[in-house]
């Protein structure tokens, strides 16, 4: 008895999941694919922001980019690459926050603004919760 329970949880998860990916897919924060990694960018805007909120949990990694003083930006190139060095994802973030779904693994990440590129690396493991990084950039001039 139990055990259908379950499975049932299971499957209203799964399809509201699928639900949120469709309604958001709609909006704008599509969920995309570089080969074997899963990501999506968004939130300008408070409606965008909530909308990649939702999402978090499917994610393993929140990037978050802003200037100095916290206001976010947009228009961001993001590089993640493996320890080797080796670019496994390419991708412009279309908003303030990045999310991405990657194996367990140490990564680079690079971030660059113009012509200003800020670097992290990361350790994901198999069962952590979400990890996230913030990449901060200084004041225009």
């Amino acid at each position: 008895m139990w055990q259908r329970s379950i499975r049932c949880v299971f499957v209203l998860l799964a399809a509201a999941l699928l639900a949120a990916t469709s309604a958001l897919a709609a909006n704008g924060e599509a969920v995309k694919q570089s080969g074997d990694i899963s990501y999506v960018s968004g939130g300008v805007g408070d409606e965008s922001l909530e909308r990649v909120g939702a999402l978090e949990m499917g994610f393993n990694v929140k990037l978050v980019f802003a200037l100095q003083n916290g206001e976010y930006l947009s228009d961001v190139k993001v590089v993640i690459a493996d320890a080797v060095g080796k670019p496994l994802l390419e991708a412009v973030a279309e908003g303030p926050v990045f999310l991405a779904k990657l194996p367990a693994g140490r990564y680079e990440v690079r971030a660059t603004v113009g012509d200003v590129t800020r670097m992290q690396r990361l350790r994901v493991g198999a069962k952590e919760g979400l990890k996230t990084v913030q990449f901060r950039w200084p004041l225009a001039p």
